[in-house]
Protein backbone atom coordinates (compact mmCIF):
# COMPACT_ATOMS: atom_id res chain seq x y z
CA UNK A 1 0.00 0.00 0.00
CA UNK A 2 2.40 2.82 0.73
CA UNK A 3 4.84 1.68 -2.42
CA UNK A 4 3.58 4.33 -4.36
CA UNK A 5 4.50 7.16 -1.16
CA UNK A 6 8.26 8.22 -2.45
CA UNK A 7 10.24 7.56 0.67
CA UNK A 8 8.97 5.08 2.27
CA UNK A 9 11.08 1.60 3.23
CA UNK A 10 8.17 -0.52 0.93
CA UNK A 11 8.68 2.39 -2.28
CA UNK A 12 12.39 1.55 -1.57
CA UNK A 13 12.37 -1.69 -1.95
CA UNK A 14 10.89 -1.79 -5.24
CA UNK A 15 13.48 0.46 -6.41
CA UNK A 16 15.40 -2.23 -5.42
CA UNK A 17 13.99 -4.72 -7.17
CA UNK A 18 14.20 -2.48 -10.17
CA UNK A 19 17.64 -2.06 -10.12
CA UNK A 20 18.34 -5.83 -9.40
CA UNK A 21 16.32 -6.61 -12.59
CA UNK A 22 18.67 -3.89 -14.52
CA UNK A 23 21.57 -5.95 -13.15
CA UNK A 24 20.17 -9.27 -13.72
CA UNK A 25 19.64 -8.06 -17.28
CA UNK A 26 22.78 -5.82 -18.59
CA UNK A 27 25.26 -7.19 -15.96
CA UNK A 28 27.47 -5.31 -13.06
CA UNK A 29 27.25 -1.54 -13.41
CA UNK A 30 30.93 -0.28 -14.33
CA UNK A 31 30.37 3.21 -12.80
CA UNK A 32 29.30 4.49 -9.29
CA UNK A 33 29.05 8.73 -9.62
CA UNK A 34 28.48 10.46 -6.58
CA UNK A 35 27.83 14.32 -7.29
CA UNK A 36 27.57 16.86 -4.88
CA UNK A 37 25.82 20.97 -4.67
CA UNK A 38 28.72 23.09 -3.48
CA UNK A 39 26.11 25.35 -2.73
CA UNK A 40 27.41 28.07 -1.10
CA UNK A 41 30.31 28.13 -3.71
CA UNK A 42 28.32 27.66 -6.62
CA UNK A 43 27.74 31.36 -9.11
CA UNK A 44 24.86 30.13 -11.12
CA UNK A 45 23.51 29.05 -7.65
CA UNK A 46 23.82 32.54 -6.15
CA UNK A 47 22.78 34.16 -9.30
CA UNK A 48 19.18 32.22 -9.40
CA UNK A 49 18.85 32.52 -6.07
CA UNK A 50 18.97 36.52 -6.39
CA UNK A 51 16.74 36.83 -9.35
CA UNK A 52 14.37 34.51 -8.06
CA UNK A 53 14.24 36.74 -4.85
CA UNK A 54 14.54 40.16 -5.92
CA UNK A 55 17.31 39.67 -3.44
CA UNK A 56 20.05 42.63 -3.47
CA UNK A 57 23.72 41.99 -3.91
CA UNK A 58 24.89 42.88 0.11
CA UNK A 59 22.99 39.22 0.72
CA UNK A 60 25.10 36.47 1.03
CA UNK A 61 24.99 33.06 -0.44
CA UNK A 62 24.72 31.54 2.48
CA UNK A 63 21.75 33.32 3.44
CA UNK A 64 19.98 32.68 0.11
CA UNK A 65 20.51 29.24 0.73
CA UNK A 66 19.11 28.97 3.97
CA UNK A 67 16.08 31.20 3.26
CA UNK A 68 15.42 29.62 -0.60
CA UNK A 69 16.52 25.85 -0.09
CA UNK A 70 13.66 25.00 -2.84
CA UNK A 71 15.29 26.63 -4.98
CA UNK A 72 18.50 25.29 -4.80
CA UNK A 73 17.34 22.32 -5.18
CA UNK A 74 15.60 23.16 -7.95
CA UNK A 75 18.29 24.97 -9.52
CA UNK A 76 20.76 22.05 -8.32
CA UNK A 77 18.52 19.82 -10.39
CA UNK A 78 18.60 22.20 -13.51
CA UNK A 79 22.16 22.05 -13.29
CA UNK A 80 22.97 18.14 -13.01
CA UNK A 81 20.21 17.43 -15.72
CA UNK A 82 22.34 19.67 -18.34
CA UNK A 83 25.86 18.05 -16.96
CA UNK A 84 24.35 14.25 -16.89
CA UNK A 85 22.72 14.40 -20.71
CA UNK A 86 25.60 16.41 -22.22
CA UNK A 87 28.87 15.70 -20.25
CA UNK A 88 28.13 11.85 -19.51
CA UNK A 89 25.62 10.69 -22.11
CA UNK A 90 26.31 12.95 -25.13
CA UNK A 91 29.97 13.44 -25.41
CA UNK A 92 30.64 10.21 -23.38
CA UNK A 93 33.62 11.55 -21.09
CA UNK A 94 33.52 8.12 -19.47
CA UNK A 95 33.07 5.65 -21.88
CA UNK A 96 29.42 5.12 -24.16
CA UNK A 97 26.78 4.84 -21.77
CA UNK A 98 24.70 1.90 -22.39
CA UNK A 99 22.61 2.23 -19.33
CA UNK A 100 22.59 3.93 -16.13
CA UNK A 101 20.19 4.32 -12.63
CA UNK A 102 19.98 7.74 -10.72
CA UNK A 103 18.98 8.84 -7.00
CA UNK A 104 18.99 12.13 -5.26
CA UNK A 105 19.05 12.52 -2.22
CA UNK A 106 19.42 15.25 0.88
CA UNK A 107 22.85 14.94 3.18
CA UNK A 108 21.93 15.67 7.13
CA UNK A 109 21.99 19.11 6.76
CA UNK A 110 19.48 19.06 3.83
CA UNK A 111 21.94 19.63 0.85
CA UNK A 112 21.27 17.84 -2.31
CA UNK A 113 23.44 15.14 -4.23
CA UNK A 114 22.96 12.41 -6.96
CA UNK A 115 24.56 8.81 -7.16
CA UNK A 116 24.23 7.34 -10.53
CA UNK A 117 25.14 3.48 -11.80
CA UNK A 118 26.46 3.65 -15.22
CA UNK A 119 26.94 0.67 -17.30
CA UNK A 120 29.81 1.45 -19.95
CA UNK A 121 29.71 -0.49 -23.39
CA UNK A 122 32.65 -2.96 -24.00
CA UNK A 123 34.18 -1.92 -20.53
CA UNK A 124 36.45 -5.07 -18.73
CA UNK A 125 35.18 -6.50 -15.54
CA UNK A 126 37.06 -8.03 -12.58
CA UNK A 127 37.28 -11.60 -12.37
CA UNK A 128 36.45 -12.31 -16.45
CA UNK A 129 39.03 -9.88 -18.34
CA UNK A 130 42.83 -9.41 -17.63
CA UNK A 131 43.63 -7.49 -14.97
CA UNK A 132 46.09 -5.31 -17.04
CA UNK A 133 42.49 -4.27 -19.11
CA UNK A 134 40.91 -3.75 -16.19
CA UNK A 135 43.66 -1.15 -14.52
CA UNK A 136 43.87 0.19 -17.83
CA UNK A 137 40.13 1.27 -17.90
CA UNK A 138 40.46 2.62 -14.81
CA UNK A 139 43.57 4.68 -14.67
CA UNK A 140 42.07 6.22 -18.29
CA UNK A 141 38.81 7.40 -16.24
CA UNK A 142 39.51 8.03 -12.53
CA UNK A 143 42.54 9.49 -10.77
CA UNK A 144 43.34 10.71 -7.48
CA UNK A 145 46.74 13.30 -8.51
CA UNK A 146 46.44 16.39 -7.14
CA UNK A 147 48.26 18.62 -9.56
CA UNK A 148 50.90 21.26 -9.91
CA UNK A 149 49.85 24.22 -9.14
CA UNK A 150 52.00 26.28 -11.76
CA UNK A 151 50.99 23.66 -14.09
CA UNK A 152 47.10 23.53 -13.71
CA UNK A 153 46.42 25.74 -11.13
CA UNK A 154 42.14 25.62 -11.38
CA UNK A 155 42.32 21.72 -11.34
CA UNK A 156 44.88 21.92 -8.09
CA UNK A 157 42.43 24.49 -6.77
CA UNK A 158 39.42 22.03 -7.05
CA UNK A 159 40.84 19.10 -5.97
CA UNK A 160 42.70 20.17 -3.23
CA UNK A 161 39.30 22.77 -2.22
CA UNK A 162 36.58 19.64 -2.72
CA UNK A 163 38.56 16.47 -3.40
CA UNK A 164 40.53 16.34 0.44
CA UNK A 165 38.30 14.24 2.94
CA UNK A 166 38.55 14.42 6.60
CA UNK A 167 37.54 12.15 8.21
CA UNK A 168 34.39 13.02 11.01
CA UNK A 169 31.76 11.17 13.47
CA UNK A 170 29.67 9.97 9.98
CA UNK A 171 32.17 7.82 8.36
CA UNK A 172 34.22 6.49 11.25
CA UNK A 173 33.10 3.28 12.32
CA UNK A 174 34.47 0.84 15.45
CA UNK A 175 35.51 -2.61 14.10
CA UNK A 176 37.02 -5.23 16.05
CA UNK A 177 40.45 -6.39 15.20
CA UNK A 178 40.76 -9.28 17.23
CA UNK A 179 39.58 -8.85 21.08
CA UNK A 180 40.06 -4.65 20.51
CA UNK A 181 37.81 -2.35 18.48
CA UNK A 182 39.57 0.14 16.58
CA UNK A 183 38.24 3.15 14.66
CA UNK A 184 38.10 3.22 10.44
CA UNK A 185 37.12 5.21 8.12
CA UNK A 186 34.35 3.52 6.51
CA UNK A 187 35.18 5.16 3.25
CA UNK A 188 38.95 4.11 3.66
CA UNK A 189 40.68 6.92 4.28
CA UNK A 190 43.40 7.35 4.55
CA UNK A 191 44.53 5.67 1.30
CA UNK A 192 47.83 3.37 1.15
CA UNK A 193 50.58 4.48 -0.79
CA UNK A 194 51.55 2.94 -3.91
CA UNK A 195 53.63 3.16 -7.37
CA UNK A 196 51.05 1.55 -9.46
CA UNK A 197 47.48 0.26 -9.57
CA UNK A 198 46.17 -2.54 -7.95
CA UNK A 199 43.13 -4.80 -8.14
CA UNK A 200 42.63 -6.84 -4.90
CA UNK A 201 40.44 -9.87 -3.61
CA UNK A 202 36.97 -8.77 -3.37
CA UNK A 203 35.21 -10.94 -1.21
CA UNK A 204 38.05 -10.00 1.09
CA UNK A 205 37.96 -6.36 0.51
CA UNK A 206 34.28 -6.07 1.14
CA UNK A 207 34.72 -8.13 4.62
CA UNK A 208 38.03 -5.95 5.62
CA UNK A 209 35.59 -2.77 4.31
CA UNK A 210 38.56 -2.27 1.85
CA UNK A 211 38.37 -0.79 -1.85
CA UNK A 212 38.64 -3.59 -4.57
CA UNK A 213 41.27 -1.41 -6.42
CA UNK A 214 44.22 1.10 -4.93
CA UNK A 215 44.86 3.42 -7.70
CA UNK A 216 49.04 4.80 -7.80
CA UNK A 217 49.06 7.32 -4.68
CA UNK A 218 51.81 9.49 -3.41
CA UNK A 219 51.74 10.01 0.53
CA UNK A 220 49.78 13.69 0.07
CA UNK A 221 47.13 12.29 -2.20
CA UNK A 222 46.15 9.67 0.73
CA UNK A 223 43.02 11.43 1.16
CA UNK A 224 42.10 12.77 -2.03
CA UNK A 225 39.01 10.75 -3.37
CA UNK A 226 38.81 9.77 -6.69
CA UNK A 227 37.64 11.76 -9.74
CA UNK A 228 37.66 12.39 -13.51
CA UNK A 229 39.97 15.75 -13.95
CA UNK A 230 37.79 16.78 -17.13
CA UNK A 231 34.49 16.18 -14.87
CA UNK A 232 35.84 18.43 -11.95
CA UNK A 233 36.89 21.04 -13.86
CA UNK A 234 33.15 21.56 -15.67
CA UNK A 235 31.33 20.44 -12.06
CA UNK A 236 33.64 22.28 -9.61
CA UNK A 237 31.95 20.67 -6.53
CA UNK A 238 33.28 17.40 -4.70
CA UNK A 239 32.65 14.08 -6.93
CA UNK A 240 33.75 10.84 -5.95
CA UNK A 241 34.05 8.12 -9.37
CA UNK A 242 34.58 4.54 -8.32
CA UNK A 243 34.88 1.77 -10.54
CA UNK A 244 33.10 -1.16 -9.33
CA UNK A 245 32.33 -4.26 -11.95
CA UNK A 246 33.38 -7.33 -10.86
CA UNK A 247 32.35 -10.82 -11.83
CA UNK A 248 30.64 -12.03 -8.28
CA UNK A 249 28.72 -9.27 -7.88
CA UNK A 250 29.26 -9.06 -4.34
CA UNK A 251 30.21 -5.75 -4.66
CA UNK A 252 27.53 -4.85 -6.93
CA UNK A 253 25.01 -6.15 -4.07
CA UNK A 254 26.43 -3.78 -1.56
CA UNK A 255 26.40 -0.34 -3.74
CA UNK A 256 22.95 -1.29 -5.15
CA UNK A 257 21.69 -1.46 -0.94
CA UNK A 258 23.82 1.86 -0.44
CA UNK A 259 22.26 3.58 -3.33
CA UNK A 260 18.38 2.40 -2.99
CA UNK A 261 18.29 2.72 1.17
CA UNK A 262 15.39 4.31 2.45
CA UNK A 263 15.93 7.93 3.64
CA UNK A 264 16.87 7.84 7.76
CA UNK A 265 14.23 9.79 10.13
CA UNK A 266 14.89 13.38 10.39
CA UNK A 267 14.09 12.90 13.84
CA UNK A 268 17.06 10.75 14.08
CA UNK A 269 19.74 13.21 12.40
CA UNK A 270 18.55 15.52 14.57
CA UNK A 271 18.58 13.34 17.87
CA UNK A 272 22.28 12.11 16.76
CA UNK A 273 23.38 16.05 15.83
CA UNK A 274 21.89 17.18 19.42
CA UNK A 275 23.73 14.45 21.15
CA UNK A 276 27.41 15.58 19.89
CA UNK A 277 27.05 19.19 21.58
CA UNK A 278 28.91 19.29 25.08
CA UNK A 279 26.07 20.57 27.24
CA UNK A 280 22.55 21.32 27.93
CA UNK A 281 22.68 25.00 27.32
CA UNK A 282 24.43 23.90 23.25
CA UNK A 283 22.36 21.28 22.90
CA UNK A 284 19.14 23.77 23.33
CA UNK A 285 20.55 25.94 21.00
CA UNK A 286 20.87 23.28 18.47
CA UNK A 287 17.27 22.07 18.33
CA UNK A 288 16.27 25.76 18.69
CA UNK A 289 18.29 26.34 15.00
CA UNK A 290 16.81 23.06 13.69
CA UNK A 291 13.11 23.67 14.47
CA UNK A 292 13.36 27.42 13.11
Amino acid sequence: MLAPIRGTNQYWFCVKGEVKAMIAEYGSPTLFLTLSCAEYDSADIAQYLRKVNNAPQSYSISRLCTEDPVSVSRQFSYKFKDFFNIVILQRGVLGKVEQYYVKKEYQMHGAPHYHILLWIENAPVVGIDHPEEVCSFIQDRITCHIPDSNMSPDLNFLVTKYQMHKCSKYCKRNIKVGKTYVSRCRFDFPRPVRDSICINDVENSLKSCNKIYYLKRIEKEVRVNDYNPLQLKLWRANMDLQYIAERSLSLTEYVTGYVTKAETSHAQDLWDEVSSCDNIYSRLWKIGQKLL
